[in-house]
């Protein structure tokens, strides 16, 4: 495996669920350890609770500010905080903030990245806007 760099504006960009997710590392490019992913969701957007049954999930807040859920707890996250959801629990979240959020999500072992790629790459007129440089 080699290593590699993606600039700021670097990587495939999809729609998935309202959200713009750009691919940073794959299954593919980690030997199946990981996946990377910078996701921004507009404002207002809601992610309906949900279950990985067979991955972690990490959320790295960049901007904006989101309201998660996970089973019983939940919490504000602002830039800056870091969110793990262990997989089998059930978890979500609000955008609360009136700008869009974004955010590095991590999955491992990666099953996520697969699933939005298996959808076309979208034209990016159809992905929300992505984030001032």
């Amino acid at each position: 495996m080699d290593g590699f760099v993606l600039g700021p504006a670097e990587g495939r960009a999809y729609g998935f669920h309202g959200a713009r997710v750009v691919m940073k590392a794959t299954g593919a490019t980690t030997l199946g350890q990981l996946a990377v992913m910078e996701s921004t969701y507009p404002a207002g957007l809601s992610v309906r609770e949900h279950v990985h049954d067979g991955e972690d999930e990490m959320f790295y807040l960049l901007a904006g500010e989101l309201a998660v859920r996970c089973d019983a707890d939940s919490w504000t996250v602002v830039p800056g905080s870091f969110v793990f959801v262990p997989r089998g629990r059930r978890h979500g979240f609000v955008v609360t903030s009136a700008e869009p959020a974004r955010a590095i999500v991590i999955t491992g072992p990666p099953r996520l990245d697969r699933q939005i790629a298996d959808r076309e790459e979208a034209p990016p007129d159809e992905l929300p806007p992505p984030p001032p440089q």
